[in-house]
């Protein structure tokens, strides 16, 4: 009955006959919302055990970025208000007209600035701190100062590895001019080996699996069979993250379809990363376990609390509402290339990051965001969205909600949210107000990395 086996995601070939109308009769949860089934349990201890071990270690190195960013601003303004990040910014200005020479869009040059410091010096620490250990024996203060300097200022390296980990993904005829196409996979094949990213992983996994059942059954990172206002069920997710970011059930998923090419790309971009893991494990295991594993741990937990915020809400008359079951986010302090925009991303998955507040305005000027009260929050961004959902703190993300017709009052806004934080599209605790007939698997989206024609008229 329900598409997930207890530890891995092994659907069976999705039904092609998708897309018809919605029944009138609702779906009623089979178990109370609070119950878990053993292998939820299962997931739970194995979740529980990931976060015991990993938080202490991710969120001093996290926290310490996070401090950094407040001291380089003197504790004033907004986060990347300070010295280090405004200085970066006038740089890429600075060198805006010769670097456009190597990308195909000349707002991109910052990446070749990006490509220097996270594939060139970063690379170059982590061989100076393997040369350490190697000499002198590990040091638990040099692994920290790597780490912190790795992640950045407010974690801003970490987000434009995952972010342009993404868009690189997103985009299969390369981001770089034809002359330098040598580049095209550097964030995935290269500066990701140092922030825990296995080779496609984005570009297969994300963009064909998720973008193709959108947060639905057959989705390998779907959070829309629990209520997302629960930590403990957050905690049972995070095995369902670690499945996706090795690459183990996206692999199996095309396998169970027939997708037998993209499968072998999965097990290809694995065993790239196992054999990196190996070849530096050989030389010293305790340098692999902190300089290659540990940055996969902090890929799960971290990017798992961003895909938990993301995809957090649900309609209960429509779980296809794009407008509900993605979020979009004004005014954040750390909108890295416009990933704020998630609603956009998922109507256009290969629209060029400078597109996005355009594509938002069109939608918006038809009033479709105002028509689904769409999913909008004002002055925040992913990781405090996420405390505040498994927190329960309705009333702050109600002060935050963004009602463009202004009519729904402050304990409107409430319910609104708890409703779509706790409706499940699938498994036992689907409460929905329609039968599904065509959606129970996802959409009709196919995953494919460029904007629907259609859509960009």
């Amino acid at each position: 009955e329900f598409p997930h086996s207890p530890l891995l995601i092994m659907a069976p070939q999705p039904s092609k006959d998708l897309g018809k109308s919605a029944g009138k009769a609702a779906v009623r949860s089979k178990i109370p919302p609070d119950q878990l089934l053993w292998y939820e349990k299962v997931s739970l201890v194995a979740g529980s055990t990931m976060m015991i071990v990993l938080l202490p270690f991710v969120g001093t190195i996290v926290g310490s970025a996070v401090l950094w960013d407040a001291l380089d601003r003197g504790f004033m303004g907004r986060p990347l208000d300070g010295i280090l990040m405004t200085s970066a910014t006038k740089f890429n200005d600075l060198t805006h007209d010769f670097n456009k020479k190597f990308v195909k869009n000349s707002e991109d040059s910052y990446m070749v600035n990006t490509v220097i410091l996270l594939g060139i010096v970063i690379p170059s620490c982590w061989l100076y701190c393997l040369y350490s250990t190697l000499t002198h024996g590990f040091s638990p203060l040099l692994c920290f100062a790597y780490h912190v300097f790795r992640i950045g200022p407010y974690f801003m390296n970490f987000a434009y590895v995952y972010t342009l980990c993404h868009k690189e993904g997103h985009t299969r005829l390369g981001l770089w001019r034809p002359e330098y196409k040598f580049l095209n996979n550097i964030f995935n094949w290269w500066i990701g080996l140092f922030y825990g990213v296995l080779p496609s992983s984005f570009a297969y996994g994300h963009s064909i699996n998720h973008h193709k059942y959108n947060n639905g059954p057959y989705d390998v990172v779907t959070t829309s069979d629990k209520p997302r206002d629960n930590f403990r069920n957050f905690l049972c997710y995070l095995p369902r993250w670690f499945g996706y970011a090795s690459n183990i059930t996206t692999t199996i998923q095309f396998y169970k379809e027939g997708n037998l090419q993209i499968a072998l790309k999965m097990v290809t971009g694995s065993l790239y990363f196992l054999s990196f893991a190996c070849l530096v494990s050989f030389l010293s295991p305790i340098f692999a376990f902190w300089y290659v594993l540990f940055p996969m741990g902090e890929n799960v937990l971290l990017l798992a609390c961003v895909n938990w915020c993301w995809h957090a809400f649900l309609s209960p008359d429509d779980p296809e509402d794009e407008f509900v079951g993605s979020i979009t986010i004004f005014d954040g302090p750390i909108n890295v290339l416009h990933e704020d925009y998630h609603v956009v991303h998922h109507q256009y998955p290969g629209a060029h990051w400078t597109k996005h507040p355009d594509l938002y305005k069109k939608h918006e000027k038809t009033g479709e965001y105002a028509d689904h009260v769409a999913t909008m929050f004002r002055n925040t961004h992913a990781f405090e969205m996420f405390f505040l959902i498994i927190l329960r703190e309705y009333d702050q993300m109600a002060e935050k909600f963004y009602d463009p017709k202004d009519k729904l009052s402050h304990d409107e806004k409430k319910e609104l949210i708890k409703k779509r934080l706790r409706t499940c599209w699938w498994g036992p605790r689907a409460n929905l107000n329609i039968k599904l007939q065509g959606k129970e698997i996802g959409n009709l989206m196919d995953g494919r990395p460029n904007v629907d024609s259609k859509k960009t008229d």
